[in-house]
């Protein structure tokens, strides 16, 4: 289940946009962006993400397609 509500949809529209969200619309957003945030969550597990940078840094490089030094 998303942790993503509309309340939570209105607050970062307010605060990240300055924006007000129209009555209804802050709802089908959060339904909307549900998928994302399960997928995210199912993706972050295999990545082995921490708060350090430094860790971050490490799984986009493990990621990433190997480089041609010729």
């Amino acid at each position: 289940m998303s942790n993503i509500s509309s309340e939570f949809v209105t607050m970062m529209a307010r605060i990240w946009h300055r924006f007000s969200l129209p009555q209804g619309d802050a709802g089908l957003l959060a339904e909307m962006l549900a998928p994302m945030e399960t997928a995210g969550e199912e993706a972050a597990v295999n990545l082995q993400f921490d708060l350090e940078p430094s860790d971050f840094d490490r799984a986009l490089e493990e990621l990433a397609p190997p480089v041609d030094e010729r």
